[in-house]
């Protein structure tokens, strides 16, 4: 039954239910005025038998002094008082209003009839014989006049009577009355909270429970459709129950490969990592060079390699096993209940099938390979180590020389070691939280003015649990594969700002300090917020600070990277496109985007004097800058030799160990 058909049903429940309490109303209320009505028509009975007894006793004296006394004068007005007595009398009997008086006002018509008979006779006596005959006729006279006399009494005492009883019982009725009305409204309530009941439970309860449900599914509950209930809502549920398994799907689907991403990834391998019966073994893959084809191709063909690495994943395993796209091109398979030989049976031929994959474009042959570790679950093991544990284990499968499976062996003694030189994603995590991060700088030294201040290039350096010092080589790329750069860089600028606040002497004496942004904080929408919070809040010059982003970065979303750029230059800042020539560079992006400075990749700069073409890479550089009024910073810069050749060629500031090694900022 539909929605609508409840609330036909509800209304004209309504309907009856006022239509039934108007009815008993109204009967109540027309049976009370029928009574009162009646009473006062009874009253006014009542008034008429007063002036019928006033009227009686007229008569009955009128007539004594006609029969007793002998007035015959009287006889006349007498009999006209009988006669109009006779006709009120006949008026109340033709009213018939108290049945059990009929009788005793006929008699009293009859006893008038009888009196106005006498006086009658008295007329007709001769005046010589009246008194002689009133005698002989009072003795029929008094007879009559005590009966009208006593009837007329007993007419005047039983209306009294009555009309008594009748208005004790016509009060009883009003009080009834209202009795009944408020029965009737109190029927009527029951019947509106009964309709409501009735109208909740089969509407309103599986609404509210449609509700629940969507409330326990936002919550990572599963949705639970609605089975009784009106077809609208059924509808709704059913519809609901589709949404939230797309929705579910998408959050714990990867769109490309549709894949499990690593969000569910990481809940399934919570959810299992209690279970100490089940035997499972952990696949961490990492393509080789799928960077080389995704930048050279484009990213539609580094698409369609992730959809074909991710078929010949879910070819090469069980359905009960679960295979994920970490992001990127990482990807990561749970094997469950399988011996340790068979796993790495299963990984060696992932491995095979994916070294055969190839993609030919623009007349090239493309392959591709997979580095790939495995570890197994141990006894004590959680999720993070087990994670970490396949990382090492890829890690070493890519030092291995590429396209190798790695097995994870905690028990070998060289497998300890090689842990120990990997950091963990903990470890970074806990660098962040407890500052255990230490700022380093490098000078960068102008070449064409003199007497410049200060510039310097700010470097991050980590710190063990052992205190010591370890390279950003060491632990950035772990945390651009967890996406931690983000929040490292952030580290790094609050930490900068807060370095030139407790240092205010030292601004007068500073030209420029450049920071490194990572390619994750291009596309961090609150980095721009948090920047221009920090300088305004340690109230900093932005013209301080020069920004460096990798050519690979930059390249990777222009449209973000110039967006991004483009607000923070607003507040004075600087940019620097760093490592330029790495890759696949174009000479196209010094005009793409909005950058102040180019910094020459180090590795044309360290050869450029024995190689001609790195040479003329750093000349053409120099010549493009120089066009697009934009200034040239060499690093790596090692020697006199190069130095001199970098002065020729224009380049505004270098770098490097001839200069100035890197240390510690404070």
């Amino acid at each position: 039954m539909r929605i609508k058909s409840y609330l036909a049903i509800l209304v004209i429940a309504c309907f009856i239910g006022a239509h039934m309490l108007e009815q008993v109303l109204a009967y109540h209320f027309n049976h009370v005025q029928t009574l009162i009505n009646n009473h006062n028509d009874n009253l006014l009975w009542a008034k008429d038998i007063e002036r019928i007894e006033n009227s009686t006793t007229q008569l009955l004296v009128s007539s004594d002094l006609v029969i007793g006394s002998g007035n015959t004068y009287l006889i006349l007005g007498t009999k006209n008082m009988g006669n109009y007595l006779t006709n009120e009398l006949s008026e109340l009997l033709a009213e018939n209003r108290f049945v059990r008086l009929q009788g005793t006002i006929k008699r009293s018509i009859g006893n008038v009839h009888k009196i106005n008979a006498l006086l009658d006779v008295v007329g007709d006596f001769p005046f010589d014989e009246l008194e002689s005959r009133l005698s002989a006729l009072l003795s029929q006279y008094d007879p009559v006049s005590l009966a009208l006399s006593q009837d007329i009494q007993f007419i005047s005492k039983e209306t009294d009577v009555a009309l008594t009883q009748e208005a004790a019982f016509l009060k009883e009725e009003k009080q009834s009355m209202v009795k009944v009305a408020w029965a009737a409204r109190f029927v009527f309530f029951i019947l509106i909270v009964g309709i409501w009941w009735w109208a909740n439970r089969k509407i309103c309860k599986p609404l509210n429970g449609l509700i629940a449900s969507s409330h326990r599914a936002l919550a990572g509950d599963e949705f639970k459709a609605v089975t009784k209930a009106p077809k609208e809502i059924i509808e709704l549920s059913n519809d609901f129950t589709l949404l939230t398994e797309t929705l579910f799907h998408q959050a714990s689907h990867d769109p490309l490969t549709e894949l499990q991403n690593r969000r569910a990834f990481e809940r399934n391998l919570n959810d299992i990592i209690e279970d100490k019966t089940l035997n499972y073994f952990l696949c961490f893959i990492d393509l080789d060079y799928f960077k080389t084809i995704n930048d050279t191709c484009g990213h539609a063909a580094g698409d369609e390699i992730l959809v074909s690495v991710a078929r010949i994943l879910k070819q090469s395993v069980r359905g009960r096993d679960v295979v994920a796209r970490l992001g990127g091109d990482e990807f990561a398979i749970l094997i469950k209940d399988c011996p340790v030989d068979k796993v790495v049976q299963v990984a060696d031929n992932i491995r095979e099938k994916i070294r055969d994959l190839t993609y030919h474009w623009e007349g090239e042959t493309f392959q591709l390979s997979a580095s790939i570790g495995v570890a197994p679950k141990t006894t004590e093991c959680t999720t993070t180590d087990l994670l970490h544990s396949a990382d090492v284990a890829c890690s070493l499968a890519k030092k291995a020389g590429r396209n190798n499976v790695h097995l994870f062996d905690i028990s070998v003694e060289h497998s300890v070691e090689q842990r120990e030189d990997v950091l963990s994603v903990h470890q970074i995590n806990n660098a962040i939280n407890n500052d255990l991060f230490v700022l380093y700088k490098q000078d960068i030294t102008p070449l064409k003015q003199q007497g410049s201040g200060l510039c310097f290039e700010v470097l991050l350096r980590m710190t063990s649990t052992k205190g010591d010092i370890i390279s950003p080589a060491s632990f950035f790329p772990i945390a651009e594969r967890y996406h931690l750069s983000s929040k490292i860089d952030r580290w790094v600028i609050n930490a900068v700002c807060d370095y030139l606040a407790n240092n205010k002497q030292l601004l007068d004496k500073i030209d420029m300090i450049s920071i490194n942004l990572s390619v994750h904080s291009l596309i961090d929408g609150e980095l721009e917020s948090f920047i221009v919070k920090c300088l305004q809040n340690n109230r900093l010059p932005g013209t301080k600070i020069c920004f460096e982003i990798t050519e690979t970065a930059a390249i990777s979303n222009i449209k973000r990277a110039k967006l991004f750029m483009e607000n923070i230059k607003a507040f004075g800042c600087e940019f620097a496109l760093d490592d330029f020539g790495s890759g696949h560079s174009s000479y196209a992006y010094i005009k793409e985007f909005p950058i102040d400075k180019i910094k020459i990749d180090g590795s044309y700069i360290n050869s450029m004097m024995e190689n001609p073409l790195d040479f003329t890479t750093v000349k053409s550089i120099c010549e493009i800058a120089k066009t697009a009024n934009q200034e040239v910073v060499a690093e790596f810069v090692e020697n006199e030799k190069v130095l001199k050749a970098l002065i020729k060629l224009g380049v505004d500031y270098a770098q490097g160990y001839f200069f100035h090694k890197p240390e510690p900022l404070i």
